[in-house]
């Protein structure tokens, strides 16, 4: 089999890979094909003296980009044929999911947002709003959120409160404290306030600590705070900042959670006002 016709093979098997993952055919001679794209390139390379054909990556696209080989295999023209190409092919395939389909792009709009729970139901006591349904008050109080939201889900399969809230949306909340208007005060403690008093367990550990812990008994915010929080929220909330306030094992170890474990749920709130009681017994 010539070389040009095991180059035809791969490239034809590798079509849905280069597709999904940016890459198009950027170079060919009579030795080598490349392709290349956003996250690198990747080629296969004979060389004449020894007989060997060389897959080789870089992560980068330019002029300069350094490549490493990955494997290495005899090329034969005279025993070499279209099962040896196939089997190429999808040596290739399972190296370019294992090293760039982290890096593939998601389309976020193909991303359904948390739906939420209906408030009629949540006051009626029927059913309790959950951490989906903060995530979906939150992006309709904040549209500009949503893409950070459905990329925390595209990331783990399933929106991840802790994560989402200490990595981007409790920065917004803490802005709208501090410097927000009364009118974006209202909104925001409006949501919070009714999210958490017919919310679960969950949504409110993620409310009292991972959002409104980080106040962390600041006078002003404390404030502000006050002015619109709901009595049944307000209680745990200073509780909880009494102790966010501090640097001790308890703060420490509610800034670096356990790994996330979907079958394991948490209950934060509950060991912060446990601490809170020791300390006062």
């Amino acid at each position: 089999m010539e070389l040009a016709e095991v180059f035809r093979i791969v490239e034809k098997n590798l079509e849905k890979e280069n597709e999904e993952l940016g890459f198009k055919k950027t170079a060919e001679n009579e030795n080598s094909i490349a392709f290349s794209g956003e996250k690198g390139i990747y080629r296969l390379v004979f060389d004449q003296s020894t007989k060997v054909m060389a897959f080789e990556c870089a992560y980068e696209n330019s002029d300069n980009a350094e490549f490493n080989t990955l494997s290495r295999s005899l090329f034969d023209t005279q025993t070499y044929n279209e099962r040896d190409a196939k089997s190429l092919s999808n040596e290739i395939k399972d190296e370019l999911n294992s090293l760039f389909n982290s890096r593939k792009k998601v389309d976020l709009d193909k991303v359904k947002m948390p739906k939420a729970v209906s408030r009629t139901k949540a006051k009626n006591g029927i059913i309790s709003y959950d951490t989906d349904s903060l995530a979906n008050r939150f992006g309709t109080l904040y549209p500009e959120f949503k893409n950070e939201i459905k990329a925390n889900i595209a990331k783990y399969g399933e929106f991840l409160p802790e994560t989402f809230f200490m990595e981007t949306g409790t920065a917004k909340v803490l802005d709208v404290i501090a410097n927000g208007s009364e009118t974006d005060c209202k909104k925001l403690f409006k949501m919070l306030n009714e999210v958490y008093e017919d919310g679960t367990n969950e949504v409110q550990d993620i409310i009292g600590v991972t959002i409104l812990g980080e106040m962390k008994n600041d006078s002003h915010m404390m404030e502000v705070a006050d002015k619109y929080m709901s009595e049944y929220m307000s209680g745990p909330v200073h509780e909880i900042n009494k102790i966010t306030r501090k640097n001790n094992s308890l703060t420490k170890k509610l800034k670096n959670p356990p790994p996330y474990k979907p079958k394991k749920k948490k209950n934060i709130m509950a060991s912060v006002l446990q601490e809170q009681n020791r300390n006062q017994g």
